[in-house]
Parts: C-alpha cells; structure tokens; sequence
C-alpha cells in the first residue's frame, strides 16, 4: 500500500466509483486475473504494485472489491504517518481487516527516532486477525530504487533499532504470524532479535539477511542447553520455528539460533563463506562460546539444509574446510536428506566463475560422500548406507544455457551423478539480481540437454 495514498482508502470503499458500461469490453473475470497478477515477493515490485492496485481500485466498482482484496493482502507502509493512516482506514472500514495477510515495513526511518516499528503492535492491536507474515526491511542510505528521503525522514538517525522495552510483549498480539523477515536491520543486543523472534507464537519461518547486532550479550536463559531438567526453561525458545534462513548474519548469531532451533528445524539455510562481524562486541569470555564452523548435531529433524554459494568462498582460507566441518556433523536418521547449492547472487558471478566455485564445493561433498557411504552398486545405484543424501543445484539462466549447466554440474558432482543423487532446478531470471555478470553472453557450441 502506498502511504501517500493511504487516506483516500476510505473515499474508495464508498460507491462513489461508479461503473462505466465504456471502461472495457472486456469480461470482469479478466480485469479481475490482470490485478491478481500485481503481487510480487521482491520488495521492489511491491511498492510499484501497490501503486498499480490503488489506481485500479478507483477506477470502477466491478474493479474495486478485487482490487482491494489485493491492495490489503500486503500492505506496505514506508513510515509512522502510513501507520497510522493505515490503521484509521481499518478503524473506518472494519471489513478491510480480514484482507490483511502480509505486512511490510520498508524504508529509511527505522533506525530513527520516528520509526514505526515500537508502535506497530500497539497501533494495530486486535485489527489484524488474518495477519501471516511481517517484513521489516530497512533501505540503506545507498540504494538508489528507493525514493529519495521525504520531510517525515529527517528525524534523528540511530545507529540501531529503537524498541520499546516491552516491545516483545505487544507484538506476541501477533498469534497468527507465521513468517518474519528482517533485513538489513541493526540490533543493539543480540537479546533484542531474540525477544523478538521468541514473542511469536505460531512462528514457523524465520529469515534474516544482513541483520547486525552492535553487542552479542550473553546467552538468552531460554537458549541455554537443557542438560538440567530442573533449570530448564518452562518453554523453548520459538517452539514451531521449523525453517531458519541466515544470510551475512555473524556466525556467532548463526550458531545461537541453529543450536535452539535445531531439534525441530526441518529447513536450515545459510552463507558459505560465513560472516564475523568485525564491530560486534562478542562477550568478555571467548572461550563459552565454539569459534570454529556450525554444529549441526543437534539437527536431527533436519532433511533440508540449503547453501548460498558466495564469491569470498574462493579467497576465504580456512572456509572449505569449516564446510566440510559443518556437512559432517550433520548425522540424522532421516532416511533422504538435500543439499541445496546456489549462488548468493548471480549477479555477482560470472558462469564460469560459479561453475569453477560449484566444482570446488563439489570436491569437499564427494569426499563426504565417499566417507560416509557405500559405493555404488554395479547397476549406478546407491549403496544401502549412501542413499541418504541429494544434491540440489538451483540455477536461474535463460533456457539456451541449460544443457551447458547440466553439463558442468555433472563434472562437479560425478559420484552423486551416477548415483542418482544429483538433480538440477533451473528458472529464468525473475530479476536482476538473477543474472549473471555476462548475462548478455551466449554459448560458445551447442550443447544437448541429458
């Protein structure tokens, strides 16, 4: 939704649209399958979307109840005026509230004294009952898709996320979030991130890109082992939490959240090389905490574990080893379980680049493999301990390049080959972070598709 246009929402729900019989020739139900094709996860295409729906929902009343429907299944609001817009739009037009699905907020005013973010649960209190997913994503002072700051962003500038200390308890209002997405967000305590994590009950999907933390802290009490039955926390810490996404969060971040999660997380995904945050005061006593790789021993529900792939991997020494550290300690009764490679993002790789990068990684999986299962079976198939694990190679590339990849990929990975253990998804690029640097190239020779 586009906070600029938030307050005309309640002239819209009126009939003061009228139909026009000259609008279109075309039947309500294809009008109607157009704007449910403005709705996009890029955060980018939602606000234009947003735009887009808002016009629509003006122009006629056939268009105006679908239109809605779209416009308030993800609302995006950019700043604490749009909150509050959004929620007299709600108070004047109670209907609106079961529309709601997805809520975002996007812009640059979060790390300010203005941000939005302490009063949304308080703001919005009991009017979101639909409510399944919230975003938090701050756009840095660098990116230039965003529009340029407005009036209600010249508010003091922080260096972290303002909470209110009871922030935790207001948003756990939010019973039926699923799914958190935080990006590019700043903590002033690793304890804050975790409040707020642990405050949703009925989260399932957690994703965090680029999220700092200015002071580690120590443990949360309900992150702590629970070796002593008597001191154990009344409940662990997010209890549904099954899918945990981290990318470019410091590994001492990655590793908390993995070791509380990880009896009941079924998808894990994370960056290779990891990420120290250089800035972040860890806590005075180094040795409580491992400082070497993930443990993923206490995974044992996990059958999905995915890897981004990301160009320092080649320079960073001791990285290939701290992956095979990881991979290896990755022992489950699960009887399949995927390794999902892909790079973190095309844009930033050339397709030689990725390929000669997938081969590396490709050296490290294929001496686990050969470690820790038995040799194929004069048929090419799986011996008995060695059909537990996949790999998964994910590719977005135009269709002209796919038998060149299929073929590069079987190099990388020739035992999972001809095992069977090897499968390659491929897409075309649904945006520009999809596409390679030499996207523009074209293959050299033909090439078949195996």
């Amino acid at each position: 939704m586009n906070p600029s246009s938030v307050a005309s929402e309640s002239a819209m729900d009126d009939d003061r649209a009228h139909l026009n019989p000259n609008v279109s020739r075309f039947p309500v139900e294809v009008c109607e399958n157009i704007i449910d094709m403005l709705y996009s996860v890029a955060i980018v295409d939602q606000v234009e979307d947003s735009r887009a729906l808002h016009r629509c929902a003006l122009v006629c009343r056939a268009w105006r109840v679908r239109s809605q429907r779209n416009l308030f299944y993800s609302v995006v609001l950019h700043d604490l005026p749009a909150l509050q817009k959004f929620s007299a739009v709600l108070d004047n037009a109670p209907h609106l509230c079961d529309y709601v699905h997805e809520l975002t907020l996007v812009g640059r005013t979060l790390h300010t004294t203005t941000s939005p973010l302490s009063l949304l649960p308080i703001i919005l209190r009991g009017k979101l009952p639909n409510l399944q997913e919230v975003t938090i994503n701050r756009v840095c002072e660098d990116e230039d898709w965003y529009p340029s700051a407005s009036d209600s962003e010249s508010a003091k500038s922080l260096q972290y996320l303002p909470l209110h200390p009871r922030f935790a308890v207001y948003f756990s209002a939010f019973t039926t979030v699923s799914r958190l997405h935080i990006v590019d967000i700043t903590f002033g305590h690793f304890n804050d991130l975790a409040r707020m994590i642990d405050s949703l009950p009925a989260l399932r999907t957690l994703h965090c890109a680029g999220v700092r933390c200015v002071t580690l802290g120590p443990l949360p009490f309900n992150m702590k082992p629970r070796a002593d039955e008597i001191h154990a926390p009344a409940r662990p810490f997010a209890p549904n939490l099954q899918e945990l996404r981290l990318a470019y969060l410091d590994i001492h971040c990655v590793r908390r959240l993995v070791s509380a999660c990880g009896p009941r997380l079924r998808e894990l995904s994370v960056t290779v090389p990891f990420f120290h945050d250089a800035e972040m005061v860890l806590p005075g006593d180094p040795t409580t905490e491992s400082t070497v790789g993930v443990d993923l021993s206490l995974c044992s529900t996990l059958d999905r574990f995915d890897i981004w792939l990301d160009p320092e991997l080649v320079t960073e020494g001791q990285s290939l080893d701290k992956l095979k550290a990881m991979l290896d300690s990755w022992d489950s009764e699960l009887p399949l379980q995927y390794v999902q490679l892909q790079p973190y993002y095309e844009q930033d790789f050339t397709r030689q680049g990725f390929a000669d990068l997938l081969g590396t990684v490709g050296r490290v999986l294929e001496e686990l493999f050969q470690d820790s299962s038995a040799p194929p079976s004069g048929y090419g198939e799986v011996g008995e301990q060695g059909g537990r694990w996949r790999i998964w190679v994910e590719l977005y590339d135009w269709e002209v390049w796919r038998g060149w990849w299929w073929t590069h990929v079987q190099k990388c990975f020739p035992t999972f080959a001809k095992s069977n253990g090897l499968t390659m998804t491929f897409n075309p690029p649904p945006y520009d972070l999809y596409q390679w640097k030499d996207s523009d190239v074209m293959p050299t020779t033909p090439t078949t598709t195996t």
